[in-house]
């Protein structure tokens, strides 16, 4: 199940089974938020499980917490088993330079094709040419092998 820190996004994939039958308080290990994460029906959702709030606001509220947690709360929140997920961004360049490289292939079967070279034939033959010579240097190194163990 994923859940989400509400201060600094960070996604954690955490076993379910830790979160039931009530729910329990979980703490973020990037910025050490703390909020009371619910069991969640639906395994596939993606969490927010604390509305949005201001760094300053969550640092001071924070702090008048501990302060007032901060022995009933050391023994009710201990880490969770977890994994940070990290979403990769998608790269602008290297989708640029997919296209670019399809468009290039595109056009160079294009213009050999019209000015009479079929190059699907030129491929077929270097494969099968290929094929035929690794069966040769297989079939040699079985007849080694066969002679070395006799």
């Amino acid at each position: 199940m994923f859940i989400q820190c509400s201060d600094c996004d960070y996604k954690y994939l955490v076993n379910s089974a830790d979160l039931k039958p009530d729910g329990r308080m979980v703490e973020c290990a990037n910025c050490n938020h703390r909020w009371f994460q619910e069991p969640i029906k639906g395994e596939d959702i993606l969490y927010s499980s604390v509305p949005k709030t201001d760094k300053s606001n969550s640092k001071k509220n924070l702090d008048s917490q501990n302060i007032n947690e901060d022995d009933s709360s050391s023994n009710q929140i201990k880490n969770l088993p977890s994994t940070i997920v990290k979403e990769k961004k998608v790269s602008i360049v290297n989708t640029f330079l997919v296209v670019f490289l399809l468009v290039f292939l595109f056009f160079l079967f294009w213009t050999l094709r019209s000015y009479g070279t079929n190059i699907f034939v030129l491929f077929n033959f270097y494969i099968n040419e290929f094929i035929f010579n690794l069966k040769l240097i297989i079939d040699d190194l079985t007849k080694i092998i066969y002679q070395i163990l006799n």
